[in-house]
């Protein structure tokens, strides 16, 4: 099992994680007020530390955002009655500049009071504003280092934040016990190394890893997120960063490592959600659009046919004034489950807004398109919609049919032309398919 570095090289490693993990650290008596921060902490605010002093927890109070008092409040309270097993809160404070920033604020009772109060707490800011990294930093050796060392140890775990040195030239890796929790392997009967490392990165990744660790050779900055592969198979994502450094024939990395799953999560969450209409669960506007400019340079460039459909829901106003909203829903989410189900899984349905669809349907003539476009409409006319006092309600479509002409300069021109022959559609007596020109 690879061995932790001695206590001077520990305290070396730990000052330069802090330096690019920018991380500010606290240490709070409860009873007398009495409160200390590192250098750091001030200057995450945009001061000095001796600008600052002397420093109390008044200190912190007022930089601390009025609206978020209650917010630390509570989360104190929890963590003193037993409540959390720790102090962990996001909160804003008030930057030198006047921005609000944000930081998540988190910590532990370290010491009670004989009568069971809580006495000394410490912990760590963290600015989350940017998404930064939280990082260690050390001290030179002595008994101040190593209290230092325990603290920020501390905020490690409570961070989800695992601390890593490689020797290159060695082979040799040095993990935290937080990175072998991440990497889901245990300290007692896996050695972590280099190549080892390597085993765990996945495939598709491995090419990006070996890039960022050349590029950090001559930046000094490692910087990365990738995925991982534990033993049990589980797929996690991880964010190291770290600093470089050559030592005679050697190659150090010094950095951390953090578990993002759960962020990589939300994002794909967002980016499905900025994709999808919300109500019918099908494609939006943008993506109706983004496939429109791919379909129309395949038209361009190899003359490959694409027809687009304009629908709209017959008389939908009157419908959501006369029954409610709840109705006119009801009529939208069927429609677009009929057009998701009838269409193939290269066309494109998409809700455009209120009562209005689109159909891209690449590879497709016009006539096919208005067969299709026909056939839509028949399955529609054929629904009921019952209200919730019972009522029912036929629901009919309008709908234009066009394609890309050699003429068109844009690809929005077929969509006029559709979109043309709708409101004919409409005008003419709604229910109806009308082929644009």
């Amino acid at each position: 099992m690879g061995q932790p570095p001695v206590s001077g090289d520990r305290v070396s490693a730990l000052e330069t994680i802090i330096d690019v993990a920018e991380l500010g650290t606290w240490i709070w008596n409860v009873q007398t007020g009495e409160t200390e921060f590192n250098d750091y902490w001030a200057r995450m605010l945009g001061y000095t530390l001796e600008e600052l002093g002397p420093t109390s927890i008044d200190t912190w109070l007022h930089f601390l955002s009025e609206e978020d008092h209650p917010v630390s409040e509570q989360a104190l309270k929890a963590h003193f009655e037993g409540h959390a097993s720790v102090y962990d809160c996001e909160v804003r404070v008030r930057h030198r500049d006047g921005r609000l920033i944000w930081i998540r604020d988190f910590g532990r009772v370290v010491s009670w009071t004989p009568d069971g109060q809580p006495e000394w707490v410490s912990g760590a800011h963290l600015d989350i504003t940017s998404h930064k990294d939280l990082e260690q930093s050390l001290r030179e050796e002595s008994e101040a280092n190593r209290e230092l060392i325990q603290t920020l140890e501390r905020a490690q775990e409570i961070g989800n934040l695992g601390y890593w040195k490689a020797s290159l030239g060695e082979g040799v890796l040095y993990w935290s016990e937080k990175v072998f929790e991440i990497f889901g392997v245990s300290s007692d009967r896996f050695t972590p190394s280099v190549d080892a490392f390597r085993t765990f990165v996945h495939p598709e990744d491995l090419a990006f890893v070996d890039a960022r660790e050349v590029q950090a050779r001559q930046t000094g900055l490692f910087d990365v997120e990738h995925r991982v592969v534990r033993p049990d198979g589980s797929v996690r994502w991880v964010h190291a960063r770290g600093d470089y450094t050559s030592a005679g024939d050697d190659r150090i990395f010094i950095g951390t490592v953090r578990d993002i799953t759960e962020q990589k999560e939300q994002e794909d969450r967002l980016r499905e959600l900025s994709f999808t209409d919300p109500l019918t669960q099908i494609p939006n506007r943008r993506v109706f659009m983004e496939r429109l400019n791919e379909s129309y340079e395949l038209f361009n460039r190899r003359n490959i046919p694409a027809a687009v459909v304009m629908i709209d829901i017959d008389h939908f106003k009157t419908v959501n004034d006369t029954y409610g909203h709840g109705a006119g829903d009801e009529m939208i989410r069927h429609v677009a489950h009929t057009l998701a189900e009838r269409v193939r899984e290269s066309d494109v349905p998409c809700r455009l807004g209120g009562e209005e669809f689109g159909l891209l349907l690449p590879g497709t003539v016009i006539d096919e398109a208005m067969d299709l476009a026909e056939r839509l409409r028949l399955e529609i006319a054929g629904y009921t919609c019952t209200t919730s006092r019972g009522e029912t309600l036929q629901v009919t479509l309008s709908a234009g049919v066009s394609r890309f002409e050699k003429e068109d300069t844009h690809p929005e021109q077929a969509l006029q032309r559709a979109d043309a022959a709708l409101y004919r559609s409409k005008a003419t007596g709604r229910n109806r398919v009308i082929k644009g020109v």
